[in-house]
């Protein structure tokens, strides 16, 4: 066995490393890419270093830490402008974290226009969520995006997919199952769809209007127990150190869904992003009527001080980092690009018997590249927890130190 002593410092040791060495490079910006006669290997990695945690809260002190919040590595592969194939593998989180395959993925892209994936991978559907770990404008989503989507989308999902995407438009429709790895969620099946349209894109203004569902039709079953599904998440930032006081324990269910709207305005420098979210339970539970209704929803505000803005991306309908307007060097105008933010956010898990909890959270963080492919952030949020005997009020603080390519 690992001593998880021994183990956290290897993986704080072995990610400052990572980030000295591609400092010591970041003049240069190349990130190796291996070319072969109709063949295109490019690396990939997301790999962040969170520390931090609550700096206040009652009744429980909920404390702070350190921990290899994702360790994702591996490749991804073009053939022939014809055939995609992703191989990311998971080394956390870390210490103790589950190890799984992330991305696991076949697409076919040649037919302009049209992608058609299989695999182990992340079905599109909301707009938070389809942007990249490394590209979200906090360090964690908000827990609305995090509740919905894992019911029968996020990452790390077996699941195929058809879409299809231009400069002013994206539609996807999945089919899915359980998440790759250690759980106990492979008998689940469900589908996912997301369709995003730009009413308006000049140079100036982008208007970003969605509408995302997903249903799982048939929950996962546990060895020995019924179908059930659970709704939770952390508050926001999580050092490793948090039990998730917005929980709803195992609802045991027929079916269960979510649908929402997702906006967004690009203007200039600033960005505005909201989405919101109705969950749906079909249960078994004689307490609960035969149906549970949740929501919750939020609004993001950010501004890029120094460098080119966040852009729309049309084959995940989302938004990228910001990154330097000037060719790429150690530091864009001298200091790096930089962008504040603000977000508030809420999710009600209460419905009839079921007293999952009510959060709220303020937040703001700054982020700084150093480098197109560094990434530092400090973020502090105050929040509280109500409606359930894990009553929570905290204020938080976590910084993201960032490599990703």
């Amino acid at each position: 066995m690992r001593d998880p002593v021994s183990g956290r410092s290897g993986i704080m040791w072995g990610a400052c490393l990572s980030l000295l060495l591609v400092c010591g490079r970041a003049h240069a910006q190349a990130v190796p890419t291996v070319t072969l006669p109709g063949i295109t290997i490019r690396p990939y990695a997301t790999d962040q270093l969170d520390v931090g945690g609550f700096a206040q809260s009652t009744p429980t002190p909920m404390g702070t830490g350190a921990r290899g919040a994702r360790l994702r590595n591996g490749v991804r592969m073009n053939i022939h402008q014809q055939v995609e194939i992703g191989a990311i593998w998971d080394f956390g989180p870390a210490p103790n974290g589950p190890m799984r395959l992330f991305e696991g993925q076949v697409s076919y892209v040649g037919l302009k226009h049209f992608v058609f994936t299989a695999g182990v991978f992340k079905p599109s559907f909301g707009l938070e969520s389809m942007q990249a770990q490394g590209d979200t404008i906090f360090v964690e989503r908000a827990s609305i995006s995090t509740v919905t989507r894992n019911l029968a989308a996020g990452i790390e999902r077996q699941a195929v997919q058809a879409e299809t995407y231009g400069r002013r438009y994206h539609l996807a429709i999945s089919a899915t199952a359980g998440t790759a790895g250690p759980g106990q969620d492979g008998n689940q099946r469900g589908m996912a769809f997301r369709l995003v349209g730009l009413p308006v894109r000049t140079h100036a203004l982008l208007v970003h209007l969605g509408f995302s569902g997903e249903w799982a039709f048939r929950p996962a079953a546990m060895t020995g127990s019924g179908p059930a599904v659970s709704l939770s998440d952390n508050p926001e930032i999580n050092p490793g150190t948090v039990s998730k006081y917005l929980h709803t324990g195992r609802l045991y269910a027929d079916s269960a869904g979510a649908f929402g709207v997702e906006a967004a305005v690009a203007w200039k420098r600033l960005l505005f992003q909201g989405e919101g979210y109705d969950l749906l339970v079909n249960t078994r539970m004689p307490t609960a009527g035969g149906q549970l209704r949740f929501h919750g929803w939020y609004g993001d505000l950010a501004y890029t001080l120094n460098g080119r803005p966040r852009a729309w991306k049309g084959r995940s309908a989302a938004f990228s980092s910001p990154t330097c307007d000037h060719a790429r060097h150690v530091a864009c105008n001298g200091y790096g690009v930089l962008e504040v933010a603000a977000r508030y956010s809420q999710v009600d898990l209460q419905s009839g018997a079921v007293h999952g909890g009510n959060q709220k959270i303020a937040a703001l963080a700054v982020n700084w590249w150093p480098t197109d492919i560094v990434r530092v952030t400090l973020e502090y949020e105050y929040g509280q927890v109500t409606g359930n005997s894990r009553a929570e009020r905290f204020q938080g603080i976590m910084s993201l130190f960032q490599v990703k390519f």
